[in-house]
């Protein structure tokens, strides 16, 4: 089942400078394409005085909200006019609808990202700023916003060298790499967008179409005829994944990228399900991480839907209704290739994959209460969408009210009045779950819910869904336990949430995509 696209519309990010002094700001306006609107700022220092503005609009696509949503993202001495007027020295990376993410650029990233262009003394300052917002966050226990604001100061200084080392990175050369990356460039191996990892001095022969065999060299086609099988695919390693194929080895590599930054937006919002605030606060404190990831997420990447089909039919009678899947008994996500092939199931199976491994799990999580959950947070990462832009590099988005499943579920509980309680849904395990008729409006819903629960009520519960999780991966969740974290009846949960979907600013669907 397809995710549903964004609505796009129009938004403009405005990156102001005040001068050496004070720090680089960076926000979003997302809007409707309007005339004679204006944005006013002042500083929020009082008796400073605010030299001529220098100032670069940037105009991108976004998601098209009706209302104005104005997002401080990276903030220092300014504040805004609008929602955060009430919380000047609270103010997060988050949209209003949805999450606003950025990555740390690094030897996986495409060409001319990881940026080597002189850092501005305004622009250090800020990232110095983020980072100290970053062991902040961890001081008070929220792992994710660590991470968040730790990234965002990698974003703004690339080289900056302690943030780097929060997020798990060592500088080899003119790259920075994670520990298993690391290894590789000490064995003189460089990372290619399209072989994967291969010796430097081998690169000039594979771009000219030759492929190593042991230690002779043989052709493009004889190497694609030794592959052709899945068993004996190609197999493209990263520091978290593994990915085998007998596709092509270039799209296994850009697979293996997208996993990867797939990876560390996961982290920025569930970090806290598996990395320990201790752990996390020694690295502020210099602790540099030594290990890498032994096992790596597991991913298969077959040459078609047929091959796919008939290799998996075996473990799943009715893997011909899905875009992919992941078996948590064999620890391994499927994919195919061809036109079928969603990124949103990829998203949606990785993630899966990613809360079942990542930590220890129990051999029945889900069973018995609390699986529309496991399927919600899944869902949620469907709505992710990358933005390009030469003048602010990348970002990414997640959780917007046009992404995903969210207009499906507002659809269905607004127009259609179709809505599960909570007091019922919580009690149904996997098996319930999938055996229900109305199953796929019960994804939708459960996608609503798990995006009320990150980004409702002003991320006031999104500690008590990571708690949630981590009690039922380890089997020690109940059907009240959402509950009894939140501290609220589910009643008062079934309203909170259809108040959040009525405030989202996009029309319900007429015919929405489930």
């Amino acid at each position: 089942m397809r995710p549903t696209r964004s609505h796009w519309g129009r938004a403009t990010i405005v990156v102001v400078e005040f001068g050496i002094a004070s720090p680089l700001v960076i926000f979003v306006i997302l809007e409707p394409i309007t005339k004679n609107r204006v944005f006013k700022m002042r500083s929020k220092s009082p008796g400073v005085a605010t030299p001529r503005l220098r100032r670069r609009i940037i105009t991108l696509k976004a998601a098209r909200l009706r209302r104005w949503f104005v997002l401080l993202l990276i903030c220092g001495s300014i504040r805004s006019s609008v929602a955060w007027a009430e919380q000047q020295d609270e103010l997060s990376l988050d949209l209003p609808v949805g999450e606003l993410l950025f990555v740390a650029e690094d030897i996986y990233s495409p060409a001319g990202t990881q940026g080597n262009a002189a850092i501005s003394p305004a622009r250090k300052e800020q990232a110095e700023d983020c980072f100290r917002r970053a062991r902040l966050a961890c001081e008070k226990d929220d792992v994710g916003a660590a991470l968040r604001w730790a990234t965002c100061a990698v974003y703004l200084d690339p080289d900056h060298v302690d943030a780097r080392r929060v997020l798990g990175y060592q500088r080899i050369g003119d790259v920075w790499a994670g520990s298993y990356a690391a290894r590789r460039l000490e064995k003189g191996e460089v990372w290619h967008s399209q072989f994967g990892w291969i010796l430097a001095e081998e690169v000039a022969r594979y771009e000219a179409g030759e492929r190593r065999l042991g230690k002779k060299w043989i052709s493009v086609e004889e190497d694609a005829r030794r592959h052709r099988l899945i068993d004996r695919g190609w197999q493209i390693r990263t520091d978290h994944f593994r990915v085998v194929t007998n596709h092509r080895r270039e799209d296994a590599s850009k697979l293996a990228v997208r996993l990867e930054t797939l990876y560390q937006l996961w982290q920025q919002i569930f970090g806290g399900f598996y990395l320990d605030t201790a752990q996390l606060l020694k690295r502020f404190d210099g602790k540099t991480i030594s290990g890498y990831r032994s096992k790596p997420f597991r991913v298969v990447y077959y040459g078609s839907r047929q091959e796919y089909n008939a290799t998996l039919r075996r473990q799943q009678p009715r893997i011909d209704i899905t875009l992919g899947i992941y078996f948590d008994t064999t620890r391994t996500s499927h994919f195919f290739a061809g036109p079928d092939q969603d990124s949103g199931t990829i998203y949606h199976e990785a993630v899966h994959q990613l809360f079942y491994e990542s930590a220890r799990s129990s051999q029945h999580v889900g069973v018995l209460a609390n699986a529309w959950i496991l399927e919600g947070v899944a869902c949620y990462f469907e709505s992710l969408l990358e933005h390009q832009d030469p003048s602010t590099e990348r970002f990414f988005t997640l959780g917007t009210a046009g992404a995903g499943r969210l207009p499906a579920a507002r659809h269905r509980r607004l127009v259609d009045d179709y809505y599960v309680p909570l007091a019922e849904l919580t009690t149904l395990g996997m098996t319930d779950l999938q055996r229900r008729d109305d199953i796929a409006r019960l994804y939708s819903q459960s996608a609503g819910l798990a995006t009320f629960l990150i980004q409702g009520q002003g991320g006031e519960y999104r500690a008590a869904l990571v708690k949630l999780l981590r009690l039922i991966y380890t089997g020690r969740d109940k059907s009240t336990s959402l509950q009894q974290l939140t501290g609220q009846d589910f009643a008062v949960l079934d309203r909170q949430y259809r108040e959040f979907l009525e405030e989202l600013s996009l029309p319900a669907a007429d015919e929405p995509v489930e």
